[in-house]
């Protein structure tokens, strides 16, 4: 296929940000997309690896219907190939999931049961769809596929209820042993090795809470059934799952005082068949490094007034919201990267228990605090832990803010605010760089971004991360209406680079004023 001739402007070559000699983030590619004022349009950025990265373009035409287009880029941010696809007007997307050889996109027709997979082909951008009935009708929030399955959850009635979706003969059935009251799925988790499904459950029944987990066949027959231990008044929250060998895995998460949805710590455990082991539990106060997000006086106080309730006998309570992200290895050792978030309002309070004080409030998105970064091995044992502190970060949609990349034994953790991306370089428990921040500019220099909207970063490969979202430029040499564009820029890491000191950040900041 032929790489489009329009809407997109490539930027190549080194870009560096203001201190060139002193960086470690350095900016060596941009892709911009123009943005239709005049409509409502969407990009999506999928990295794949070393493979490069996808671009998905939502435009709206007329009567309702959409063009999306598809541009496929490799790791130079180079195209490789461009598709487009009309999406009839009465489907609606509703999630998107993608692994080495596709893309998928689960859409649903408008007040029916009829559902239709989208499937990009990630070589050659070919696409293909698979339409189908559900057996109901039900609220969609999950969204894997497994080979030739799309295996599609939600509730009905307010019960759970997952289903299989056949690609060969567009069949779909029910998980069995779901459907019941007073459970949600807490999520789902494929096993590509053992080509199996887990779909974890929280249920709670007369003030009892329990967490199992269903682990189904790619066919969808119940395979084994694993219920997690109740201990000690330590109900489980979540679970992430990371297989060892055929007989075992790890399940790391977060876990709460009696059955809330507020976390108290971690825990971790192994599991061999269907028998989980002693559950290691480790509540916040035990992380070494986990109130380092506070500034030292209010971090002293939290400490003090531990240690004085374990004095007297009591354990420490908190109520903090967990966003666990998925385990990564290192080497020998296993990572964990949870972000600690909470509701806001527009008129600035705190949702803090599970009934709100003002029901005339409306919801403003999430604020997040700080990120716990945790090292463990095989056996589930806490090996060291780690703070990463966010300033005022805020989203709309509970999405990972934080991301991670891994070089040379070193963890660089870095996140997007207002145009900016700010890091930290971790060695386990030691801080090998304190944060420091980087600006994202264009790849002209007589041109200011105006207004940054809703950037992202991802941890793309390597040293590399993508930096992305809308912005308006306009120029420093002429008065006018900026152009908004939707901005791709690869930035590379190098933790081994000399830090700037305070004579080059003034005149680093004395060149920018002028």
């Amino acid at each position: 296929m032929k790489p489009s001739k329009y809407l997109i402007l490539i930027w190549v070559g080194i870009l560096a940000f203001s201190f060139r000699a002193n960086a470690q983030l350095e900016q060596s590619v941009r892709l911009e997309f123009k943005v239709n004022q005049n409509g409502d349009e969407y990009f999506d950025v999928t990295p794949l690896d070393k493979g490069g990265i996808l671009v998905t373009q939502r435009k709206e035409e007329y009567y309702g219907t959409e063009k999306w287009t598809f541009y496929r880029f490799d790791n130079a941010l180079k195209q490789q190939w461009t598709t487009d696809y009309k999406i009839p007007y009465d489907l609606h997307p509703l999630k998107t999931y993608h692994n080495h050889q596709y893309l998928f996109w689960l859409l649903q027709e408008t007040d029916s049961e009829k559902v239709s997979v989208l499937r990009v082909d990630l070589q050659n951008g070919e696409i293909e769809t698979f339409k189908g009935d559900l057996l109901t009708r039900a609220d969609i929030v999950h969204f894997k596929v497994l080979g030739n399955m799309a295996f599609i959850g939600g509730y009905h009635h307010s019960r759970p209820v997952v289903m299989a979706f056949s690609f060969f003969d567009k069949s779909i059935k029910a998980l069995p042993y779901l459907y019941s009251s007073n459970t949600e799925i807490s999520n789902i988790e494929l096993d590509e090795k053992r080509n199996q499904l887990n779909v974890l459950l929280y249920t709670m029944k007369r003030g009892n809470c329990q967490f199992t987990i269903k682990t189904y066949s790619y066919e969808g027959k119940l395979l084994k059934t694993t219920t997690m231990p109740f201990e000690d008044n330590n109900g489980l929250i979540s679970g992430k799952i990371l297989p060892l060998d055929e007989a075992s895995s790890l399940i790391v998460g977060n876990y709460a005082q009696g059955c809330t949805q507020y976390s108290q710590g971690l825990y971790f455990s192994r599991i061999k068949d269907s028998e989980p082991e002693k559950l290691q539990w480790v509540d916040f106060s035990k992380l070494e490094n986990f109130f380092n997000y506070l500034k030292p006086k209010r971090k002293q106080k939290v400490v003090e007034k531990i240690s004085k309730r374990k004095e007297e006998g009591k354990e420490p309570k908190f109520r903090y919201r967990l966003l666990v992200h998925d385990i990564m290895q290192n080497e020998d050792e296993f990572v964990l990267v949870a972000e600690v978030y909470y509701p806001i309002y527009k008129n600035g309070t705190i949702y803090y228990s599970n009934m709100p004080r003002n029901n005339n409030r409306e919801f403003d998105g999430f604020r997040y605090t700080h990120a716990i970064v945790c090292g463990f091995d095989k056996s589930g044992n806490l090996l060291w832990d780690n703070c990463f502190a966010l300033e005022n970060v805020e989203s709309i949609e509970l999405l990972p803010m934080v991301q991670v990349s891994r070089q040379e034994g070193l963890l660089v953790l870095g996140y997007p605010k207002d145009g900016k991306i700010h890091t930290e370089v971790i060695d386990k428990n030691k801080v090998i760089r304190e944060k420091e921040e980087f600006e994202i500019k264009t790849s002209d220099e007589g041109e200011r971004i105006v207004d940054n909207e809703k950037g992202l970063l991802a941890a793309w490969y390597d040293r590399y991360f993508l930096a992305y979202g809308y912005q308006k430029i306009g120029s420093e040499k002429w008065i006018g209406a900026p152009r908004e564009v939707f901005y791709i820029n690869k930035l590379s890491y190098d933790p081994s680079a000399p830090r700037p000191d305070k004579e080059d950040l003034k005149k680093g900041k004395a060149s920018e004023n002028k």
